[in-house]
């Protein structure tokens, strides 16, 4: 694959992810669930935008070649289960994460590698923020740190 074909499978990725997530924010009543979605879908966009301006700084006056987005891949998913959905999110970050890491041990360009370093970590905090979600709909969120009792415990 060429760099030109990763910007381009990149940023293809980055509107699949956004994607997702608005038809997430859609398709959860809950409130607070609908704004992590919306929120997330804000963050793909700022990714594809920074990947479409990296991409005009090496490929200057070119566009890139992005396939139209008709839907999300969600073969295998059963849609009326939100913890596979939300399973199937998770893995795009971690798909997006493994992707942004490659093209930054491709690149000889530093500021490329820490933009796209950078990247690849944002992917895993919303990994993590749906992960969260997760955790909070199936209310085994943790709230408290069982460390903090150490020496209120008898022996």
């Amino acid at each position: 694959m060429t760099r030109k074909e990763s910007y381009q499978m990149v940023i293809e990725a980055e509107i699949r992810a956004q994607m997702l997530y608005h038809s997430l924010a859609r398709s959860f009543r809950n409130p607070e669930t609908s704004a992590v979605f919306q929120e997330m879908v804000m963050l793909e966009k700022t990714h594809e935008e920074g990947i479409r301006k990296a991409y005009a700084g090496e490929f200057a006056g070119e566009e890139p070649v992005i396939k139209p987005q008709v839907e999300v891949e969600l073969k295998g998913v059963n849609l009326k289960e939100p913890l596979e959905v939300l399973e199937f999110a998770m893995g795009r970050e971690d798909i997006a994460r493994s992707a942004y890491l490659q093209m930054a041990d491709a690149s000889d360009d530093a500021d490329l590698k820490a933009l796209l370093i950078s990247f690849a970590d944002q992917e895993d905090q919303h990994k993590q923020l749906i992960q969260a979600e997760i955790q909070r709909l199936q209310g085994s969120m943790i709230w408290f740190d069982p460390s903090e009792l150490t020496g209120l415990m008898e022996d």
